[in-house]
């Protein structure tokens, strides 16, 4: 790119940048529904936002490992094809007035280490082998921020009460317990898919702090492959791997009554050269009747069979008999 189009670069990240920072200023003076022992409400149930990129997209593209097997792909993609009766949701890319999650560092990109670069590109290539497999496809559980990234079958319950927070996920049955008391982090020793939460309140803002994850899961992920991978990588998610020294900071505000804005600073020294910080409205209060449902990860999922078996799934699939 010449000295004009990273200028160009340059002034479209500062308006997104200035816009941003107007509206947040705006919503920062919201002054939500009370408890009856005077913290922010937040109990309920909770649908996704709008969907919104990730990043924003990059000029390079993705390079595919020599010797991958693409065979699985039209498989995998006909699984995730988009179902035509289903509900639309409101949609955000770059260009757009929302730009991208990402806000830090201001270029809207992951500040990956060159390594984890190379590592992130043979992940996306290999998404054939189950080694390389997005953890989520494999029904383990999505780390932070990843959890709260806009999924269309996903929604949420939050539980409250003076002491504690627990959150409730649809997708795979999972859960936050997080005490808002002034207790220790659990020992490093002990690591948990979602992490080790601890919260407490700054104004109408709950701070969550989270620690201790496991090593099988990515912390970020979206409902689509990011807009640079290749056509036949099978991931929901970019990816992005984290290190034994993952540290998640969350920040939860209502920014209207429907509507939660999440912020999450992520800290992995191991596999970004930088913390970076994405901010997007991740809740909108779901209808009254609304409730969760049970949640079978893989049931009637035949692509992910034929993928972590190599099993024609067809062919051994048995069916009722009528």
């Amino acid at each position: 790119m010449n000295d004009s189009g990273l200028n160009r670069v340059a002034v479209a990240a500062m308006g997104i940048v200035l816009l941003t920072s107007v509206a947040v200023a705006q919503q920062e003076t919201f002054e939500p529904v009370r408890t009856s022992w005077g913290d922010p409400d937040f109990s309920g149930h909770y649908l996704p936002g709008a969907y919104q990129a990730l990043e924003t997209p990059s000029n390079e593209s993705w390079t595919p490992v020599e010797g991958a097997n693409q065979g699985q792909g039209a498989a995998f993609s006909r699984f995730f094809a988009p179902d035509p009766d289903a509900p639309t949701r409101p949609r955000a890319r770059p260009g757009g007035s929302q730009g991208p999650m990402v806000i830090d560092p201001p270029d809207g990109r992951l500040p990956l280490q060159p390594w984890a670069v190379e590592q992130r590109n043979e992940i996306m290539a290999r998404q054939d082998q189950l080694a390389h497999l997005d953890p989520r496809v494999k029904c383990l559980p999505a780390a932070l921020p990843r959890a709260h990234l806009p999924v269309g079958y996903n929604t949420y319950q939050i539980v409250q009460n003076e002491d504690h927070i627990l959150v409730l996920y649809e997708w795979n049955h999972h859960y936050r317990y997080i005490p808002l008391d002034d207790r220790p982090h659990v020992e490093s020793a002990i690591r948990l898919g979602m992490g080790d939460s601890r919260g407490h309140w700054e104004g109408n803002t709950l701070v969550v702090d989270t620690t201790n994850f496991t090593d099988n899961t990515w912390p970020v992920g979206h409902g689509a492959p990011p807009d640079d991978a290749p056509g036949t990588a099978l991931t929901t998610g970019h990816g992005v791997f984290h290190g034994g020294g993952l540290h998640v900071v969350e920040r939860f505000t209502f920014v209207d009554a429907e509507t939660i804005r999440y912020e999450a600073t992520i800290e992995d020294p191991e596999v970004f050269t930088q913390p970076w910080t994405l901010r997007f409205n991740a809740l909108r209060r779901a209808p009254e009747d609304h409730m969760l449902f049970e949640y079978a990860c893989h049931e009637g999922n035949g692509a992910n069979l034929s993928l972590m078996t190599g099993t024609d799934v067809d062919a051994v699939r048995v069916h009722p008999i009528r």
